[in-house]
């Protein structure tokens, strides 16, 4: 059973309007010249759960066929799974530092409070798909995706996050296999999978993800291919893999 990243404690929510609390090794999204267009669809997420506490997750708003600027919303089962937690969400868009490593929040970040309709909601991939009650500010990219192709061994993917509620933060690395997992309380138990399984394992080559970066969005080549449901990678074990719950499979099951 690996440990779920969607789960952080008071502590955490209490410094999530401060910049820098994430791990060292987490890499600021405002660094690198890559992503400008992927980075503008990515929102911190603070919503409310039925036993009173609020958390932290990451989502990301995504295009649809009709290109009608529907604000729907990718994000984790595991953040997510009711429409009483939806209803309580909080999204934060255009947070990211200033300047590379400035630590101090961009003067164009926003906020939107007024919570998300949950359309679908599976453990099965730990993904859930909401569509937000107030459009996000003028700016905002709506990502795009891919459900044809399966991501491949060895395949280039990279993640844009927010851990530990912080400043946004990226991940490059590599889809390194599948994994079949099943809930398990609050965790999710794991085993070896194939190219059928609901999961992509991914090892990241730098940065990494935290707390508060669950739901966060997998690109390759700029689309949405998975969204991060937990994992054992940090700064302390970088060679340890998440799991990402396949949207190719969501997509499949309408």
């Amino acid at each position: 059973i690996y440990q779920n990243l969607s789960l952080p404690t008071e502590a955490e929510l209490a410094e999530a309007a401060k910049a820098d609390t994430s791990a060292a090794c987490n890499l600021d999204a405002s660094c690198t010249n890559n992503y400008q267009t992927e980075r503008n669809a990515v929102a911190r997420m603070v919503f409310t759960r039925s036993d009173g506490k609020s958390y932290l997750c990451t989502g990301t708003l995504l295009n649809n066929t009709k290109g009608d600027f529907a604000p729907y919303f990718l994000t984790g089962n595991h953040c997510i799974s009711t429409q009483s937690a939806a209803s309580t969400l909080q999204t934060n868009w255009f947070y990211r530092s200033s300047s590379c490593n400035s630590g101090v929040p961009s003067a164009n970040a926003a906020v939107r409070s007024a919570g998300a309709t949950l359309l679908y909601a599976a453990s099965a991939t730990d993904l859930s798909f909401l569509q937000l009650n107030e459009m996000p500010p003028v700016g905002v990219t709506l990502a795009g995706w891919d459900a044809r192709t399966a991501g491949q061994t060895g395949e280039a993917v990279y993640g844009l996050h927010h851990p530990r509620g912080d400043l946004l933060k990226y991940s490059v690395g590599a889809v390194t296999g599948y994994r079949e997992c099943k809930p398990d309380g609050e965790d999710y138990d794991c085993s070896p999978g194939d190219a059928n399984s609901n999961f992509y394992t991914v090892r990241w080559s730098q940065g990494t993800t935290e707390g508060g970066s669950s739901g966060s969005s997998l690109f390759r080549r700029g689309r949405v291919i998975a969204a991060l449901s937990g994992g054992g990678a940090s700064c302390d074990t970088p060679d340890l893999a998440d799991e990402y719950g396949r949207f190719d499979k969501v997509f499949s099951s309408r």
